[in-house]
């Protein structure tokens, strides 16, 4: 992990072990904390030998600490390993996760894979998810590449269609986007 000074000085200030880096893993996401000023905590998204994981570490401004894992068992692949973070105005971290190139499992609900996961800053699902038992907010997602709230905060998903049928699809909680049984649009 490299941290740029706005002189444009470049430095490692830490390093995630583990990580696989092949076809379209790897370390794949970052988030700060909102209250990062205050707390210094770090959220990655990276592809291990073993699964897609969720890590937190700390950064005092020198250097990462030894970042530990708060969300494991989100299925890896050389393709569509997902990984945005992003935090919601709610203080949640929203995470996406591809179907690993497996495209049953984004209807999978005891699956981790094409799924947006809603979570707490410390990796337990979040309070108000469809599931109060489960981390996941979405269902039905290939590879979503891009997560973010608009002015009147509301999530939207980019994500690679199969082809060429990319998608920006309005994020509600609960709602499946269809894939693989659907992809672009799909009515109800």
């Amino acid at each position: 992990v490299l941290d740029i000074a706005p002189d444009g000085t470049v430095r490692e200030v830490g390093r995630i072990d583990d990580v696989v880096a092949q076809g379209e893993s790897g370390l794949l996401g970052i988030a700060v904390s909102p209250t990062f000023d205050a707390d210094g905590l770090v959220f990655l998204y990276a592809t291990t030998g073993a699964d897609n994981r969720i890590l937190r570490a700390v950064y005092d401004g020198t250097a990462l600490s030894e970042p530990s894992v708060i969300v494991d068992g989100i299925p890896a692949g050389r393709i569509h390993d997902g990984g945005r973070l992003v935090f919601g105005p709610d203080g949640m971290l929203y995470a996406a996760t591809g179907e690993a190139g497996d495209a049953e499992l984004a209807q999978d609900p005891a699956s981790l894979g094409g799924k947006i996961l809603r979570i707490t800053p410390d990796g337990a699902p979040a309070p108000g998810n469809p599931d109060p038992a489960s981390p996941i907010y979405s269902l039905g997602h290939r590879n979503v590449q891009g997560l973010a709230f608009d002015e009147e905060n509301r999530l939207w998903a980019s994500e690679f269609g199969q082809n060429d049928v990319d998608e920006l699809n309005l994020v509600t909680p609960g709602t499946n986007y269809g894939w693989p049984e659907v992809e672009g649009i799909g009515g109800a």
